[in-house]
């Protein structure tokens, strides 16, 4: 009824005379879209924009132009031509076509039941948000599918200056600290580190820098 019918209709209504089956679904197609295209205009401006609205607005649209191509005696369809014969090497291209097609969707399929979503951690280091001079926040939120554990280092100028161990952050939670540090006549980087609980690999790496006096 969207895509043909409507169309097929509209063409008898006005007329229309095509050559072959082909053309005539063309246009049929065609005018079809044409019709979609004004009923999405009136039934928005009617506030009838629902499906209800489009069955009746293409129910409508159809049998108006039916009634209309029966009172004007509309000029017959065309013939419809016998299918061309179909050559070996057209038929071993179009299973093929078929072969490559299938096992793409597949693919397609077998790939999107293989995906996962990518875990991951958060993990930041910055100056306080309130601007107080000496102040950085650390802070990490994990985003994974279990607990993990973690350790933390804090160095100031490549110094160690804090250490927190055995972290463990639970899926969707937030662990944060505002760290008071030295504030010096020179500027300071202060960088933060978080190590795995395999064999203390490091996960994460950030910085940031300490404003003097």
């Amino acid at each position: 009824m969207v895509l043909l019918v409507s169309g097929h209709a509209v063409l008898r209504a006005l007329g229309v005379r095509t050559t072959t089956v082909s053309e005539h679904l063309v246009y049929a197609v065609g005018a079809s879209l044409a019709s979609g295209i004004a009923g999405g205009f009136a039934l928005n401006a009617a506030g009838f924009l629902t499906p209800l609205g489009w069955a009746v607005w293409f129910w409508t649209v159809t049998a108006a132009a039916a009634l209309v191509a029966i009172r004007r005696d509309a000029p017959d369809l065309p013939a419809w031509a016998p299918p061309p014969r179909l050559r070996l090497w057209q038929g071993a291209a179009l299973m093929v076509a078929v072969l490559v097609a299938t096992g793409a969707y597949a693919l397609a399929v077998r790939d999107e039941a293989a995906y996962g979503e990518f875990k991951y951690t958060e993990f930041w280091l910055l100056p306080s948000a309130s601007g107080e001079s000496g102040l950085i926040t650390v802070g990490i939120r994990s985003a994974e599918t279990q607990p993990q554990r973690f350790d933390l280092e804090i160095t100031l100028d490549g110094q160690p200056f804090a250490v927190f161990r055995s972290l463990t952050i639970s899926p969707g939670d937030t662990w944060a600290r505002e760290i008071l540090v030295p504030v010096l006549a020179t500027r300071q980087t202060a960088e933060a580190r978080l190590y795995g609980p395999e064999h203390d690999r490091l996960y994460r790496s950030v910085s940031t820098l300490v404003p003097p006096i």
